[in-house]
This record gives structure tokens, sequence and C-alpha cells, in this order.
């Protein structure tokens, strides 16, 4: 679906998309590697009054950075809260805390990582010249007739 709507919508070639966009998919997960464990580990260490440092900061930096690369989209949600907690020393039961509201910010991380896996592709093949301007106008849909 994303390839489509990043073919259609957007205009990048299909040459292009066919490869950018499943490789996006498959190693860009921002929202379940990066962004949810970096605020989830912030929350639990908040929430448990635990006081975070410098070096902790730059820890939660570098595992975000790894894992966006490296996770599964399926259970990388789970998998880089608990290694991120983990490599923390947080408690691992604050993560229990975030399951009872996972479904309702499991929409929000897929969002982002959509996002991501249309946006970056069709940067990449503007800045290549790959994607003319007229492109995106003309694909844009029209405004629905006034009732």
């Amino acid at each position: 679906v994303t390839e489509d709507a990043v073919e259609r919508r957007l205009g990048v070639p299909r040459a292009y998309s066919a490869f950018a966009v499943p490789f996006a998919a498959t190693t860009k997960m921002d929202g379940c590697a990066a962004i949810y464990p970096a605020i989830s580990a912030l929350f639990v260490a908040q929430y448990y009054g635990l006081s975070l440092h410098a070096t902790d900061y730059l820890l939660i930096v570098a595992v975000s950075v790894l894992g966006s690369a490296a996770t599964a989209g399926l259970t990388g949600a789970v998998v880089m809260l608990t290694l991120t907690l983990s490599t923390l020393g947080l408690p691992l039961e604050g993560a229990g805390l975030l399951l009872a509201i996972d479904p309702i910010l499991d929409m929000g991380r897929t969002a982002i990582n959509v996002a991501g896996q249309a946006l970056v592709p069709t940067l990449v093949a503007k800045r290549a010249g790959l994607l003319a301007d007229e492109a995106t106008h003309d694909r844009l849909p029209e405004a629905a007739p006034a009732a």
C-alpha cells in the first residue's frame, strides 16, 4: 500500500520505489525502535522517581539509532523497550505499565514508520532528479465540487 501511494500520489518512479520502499519498511522503524523506547524510558524513570544522567541519555540515543535500523516491525516496540530499559538499569515492570495503552500507542508508531518509509524515498528521488515538480502537482486529487 505504501509503495503504491509513493508511486501514484507522490510521483516516485516505480523502478526506484520498488526497491526503496520495501528496503525502508525493513530497516526504518523509527516509531517502534527509536521514539517509543526513548520516550517510554523517560516515562518509566520519572514514574519510579529515578534520575537519569548525561550518559543515560547518550545510551538512549545509541540504542535508538542502532535499533531503528535493526528492528523487525512486528515485535520491535516491546523488544526495543525492554532492551532500552535493561540497558539503562530501569525496572522492566515499567513495560507492563505501558502494555495497557499499547494498542493506542501502536497506531502512532505505525503512522510514524509509514510516514518515514514514504518520505525518505520521495526526498531521495527528488534530490536525484527522478521526481519532477509537475509530477506531484498532476497527481494530487481534484478538489470535490461544492454542493
